[in-house]
């Protein structure tokens, strides 16, 4: 089914009045651009060393300028497809700030060599040779690398056979691999920000869960967590060229956070970038009249990724538009770090504005926003994305409570693009940067996360965390691997529909350590009751002392025995190492319960456990804990590949008020003799 011309436009603009925009209240707007005829070419064979012409870029607001350039070079063939034009560009404003992320689609054009020189005008009379693409950082000049415009016109001709269906089903797609990159990224800066050994294990846990279903014997194996990240701040950026990531404004973002973000960004294409509070939102700067903007060649080509009170937009250009309308952008692709793009794909595309362009001596970068949702990129391949007017993309809500420190209670509204890729991480960021929207947190603060995530099938999972001090890694461990997990699996993807995330913020530490514990007695008669005590120091108050009694069963049989007191996160991950069964998954219902049991810790407890000697057995993730051992012999012989033995455990949890995150252990000698010496000296 071939995509049809823009006879939807009149829906299409109807679509665009009802549906939410990065803006406030809309008036009607231009209708979209259109040229009488597709902007003559220069094809690559006729490119010479020596010819001259100019680029047409926004570098401020909305107006777009021209910019000189020279052709240096060109790569004819270096892959099936694939050439390069290497030009230089001597206007003062390149000379300063180098390549630029966020000029990429700025179209190039060329003056044919017999033009007078007198009609060499920049900004006129010039062949549409291709796009501003790529770089090198760091260097003393500025070199850029152009992608040829016919190539990027056999990535249109490509989008014009995208039926409405795969255009809509793109978004809904998702790819295992995708969940098990981010998840082992999240893992790698997790290590990086010392979070505890056991956010660590419930991490490699949800690692099993992206992995997919394995053996029983695959499941005994030990899991090694990776030990080093890449430092990207070490890569030598002057030996390599760079494709120009597209820049993201991120506002509000606490210290240090932008930065943490970047492994897990770049890999989409997109560079996330500091902005001051209020540097980039929902609000339009007031010189910019959107009604007036159209996606023209040079104009900006924004991304909307994030949109309502807050705009998180990639940032690029427009490199040319066909008499359709088709709109033609980037001269790389958006995703994968512009190696290769996702084929069919559906995200908003909107007209923007460019507050400036950020010299620097790495790789400069555009400042920028949207101004009004324009159409959808249908199309994301290494030589060009390509958008049209109509609306096919969808969107996920995600609404944000902040009860933050001596402030009034602030609701956050915004849209996410529905995409496997980009919704978990922009779902996960929105609520951190809404906490520190108004004022940062104090010095010592204890942060309760409380969240509702609703996916396409109706179901819904809480997620509850108190997490002292507010670290972002925490509350990013917390809130990304479900909703990634759910659209990227192996069985069926589900997107989400809405999350509802509730933030207060308590002026104080509520953390604390056990400093003592101890128990009434070492050795115990089964059927009996062992006294338990500990005390805890919380941070900056008095000790605290508990007592609680921990019941052995009648049956437990003679032995010696460990008897922890643990924190909630240690108690999840040794539950997790007890049944490894729970964290597999052959279809997307037993996927949602293993992410349930996850996240099931109840923060500020103390746990009391102690593992008997019994087995249970799961088959699946369906568990017979009564089975006696003979029949759990017979199922698990050799030949079985569905049923796993687990530790029973037993335990009682104490609301405590606080998150601990040290652990004791003692030993406890069970010993039926003790009942019979109570018996007879009864």
């Amino acid at each position: 089914m071939k995509r049809h011309p823009f006879f939807l436009m009149m829906v299409s603009v109807v679509f665009l009045l009802l549906c939410s925009q990065p803006t406030k209240a809309q008036t009607a707007a231009l209708p979209a651009y259109k040229p009488d005829i597709n902007q003559p070419i220069l094809t690559m064979d006729k490119v010479r060393p020596g010819m001259t012409g100019y680029g047409l870029s926004v570098f401020h607001g909305t107006k777009i300028e021209p910019f000189a350039v020279e052709v240096i070079s060109a790569n004819y063939g270096i892959a099936p497809g694939v050439g390069t034009i290497w030009v230089r560009c001597p206007d003062e404003r390149m000379q300063l700030n180098g390549v630029v992320q966020g000029m990429s689609g700025s179209p190039i054009y060329l003056w044919p060599q017999d033009l007078p020189k007198d009609q060499c005008i920049p900004g006129k009379n010039g062949l549409l040779v291709g796009a501003f693409a790529f770089g090198y950082g760091r260097t003393k000049d500025c070199f850029v690398g152009v992608k040829p415009i016919e190539l990027m016109r056999d990535v249109a001709k490509r989008a014009q056979t995208e039926s409405i269906k795969d255009i809509k089903k793109s978004a809904s797609i998702g790819k295992p691999q995708t969940a098990a990159q981010l998840i082992n990224t999240l893992t790698h800066l997790a290590q990086m920000q010392n979070l505890p050994e056991s956010q660590l294990a419930v991490l490699a846990e949800y690692q099993k869960l992206a992995n997919g279903p394995t053996t029983a014997k695959q499941i005994s194996a030990k899991q090694t967590l990776p030990t080093h990240l890449p430092n990207n701040d070490a890569v030598d950026s002057s030996t390599m060229t760079q494709s120009m990531l597209a820049p993201m404004a991120i506002t509000a973002a606490p210290a240090g956070f932008t930065q943490l973000l970047k492994p897990l960004f770049e890999p989409l294409g997109i560079a996330p970038v500091d902005a001051p509070v209020g540097a980039t939102n929902a609000d339009l700067p007031a010189w910019v009249d959107p009604d007036k903007l159209q996606l023209r060649p040079g104009s900006s080509l924004s991304v909307p990724l994030a949109w309502g009170d807050t705009d998180m937009a990639a940032t690029g250009t427009v490199t040319d538009v066909l008499t359709d309308g088709t709109v033609l952008g980037f001269g790389h692709a958006m995703s994968n770090d512009g190696k290769q793009g996702i084929g069919t794909i559906n995200l908003p595309v909107a007209t923007g504005y460019i507050h400036l362009v950020m010299p620097s001596n790495d790789i400069s970068f555009k400042l920028g926003g949207s101004a009004r949702i324009a159409g959808t990129m249908i199309r994301d391949e290494n030589s060009a994305v390509i958008a049209v007017a109509d609306h096919y993309f969808n969107s996920a809500s995600v609404n944000v409570k902040v009860h933050q420190y001596q402030q009034p209670v602030k609701t956050f509204k915004y849209h996410v693009a529905r995409d496997p890729q980009y919704t978990p991480l922009l779902s996960g960021i929105l609520p951190i940067v809404s906490l520190n929207a108004i004022s940062g947190a104090p010095q010592y603060n204890t942060v309760h996360l409380n969240t509702t995530i609703t996916f396409e099938n109706d179901k819904t999972l809480q997620i509850s965390r108190i997490i002292p001090g507010g670290a972002p890694m925490e509350m990013l461990v917390s809130m990304l691997p479900p909703i990634s997990l759910m659209a990227n699996n192996a069985f069926e993807s589900i997107p989400l529909r809405s999350m509802d995330v509730d933030i207060k913020v308590i002026p104080e530490l509520q953390t604390g350590s056990i400093i003592k514990a101890s128990l009434d007695q070492t050795e115990i008669a089964p059927g009996s009751e062992v006294g338990v005590n500990f005390t805890i120091l919380p941070f900056g108050k008095p000790e605290r002392k508990f007592r609680t009694q921990f019941a052995i069963p009648t049956n437990t049989p003679d032995g010696d025995y460990q008897l922890l007191i643990v924190g909630a996160r240690t108690y999840s991950a040794l539950m997790l190492n007890a049944r490894p069964h729970r964290t597999q998954a052959t279809n997307t219902d037993q996927l949602f319960e293993a992410i349930k049991m996850l996240n099931s810790g109840v923060d500020d407890s103390v746990y009391v456990l102690m593992q008997t000697k019994d087995k249970g057995l799961a088959v699946g993730q369906n568990e017979l804990p009564q089975l006696p051992s003979s029949r759990i012999a017979l199922i698990t012989n050799p030949t079985s590949t569905t049923a796993t033995p687990y530790a029973l455990w037993l335990e009682k949890n104490i609301d405590v008020g606080m998150v601990i995150r040290s652990n004791v252990m003692f030993t406890l000698g069970i010993r039926s003799s003790l009942t019979e010496e109570t018996a007879d000296a009864n």
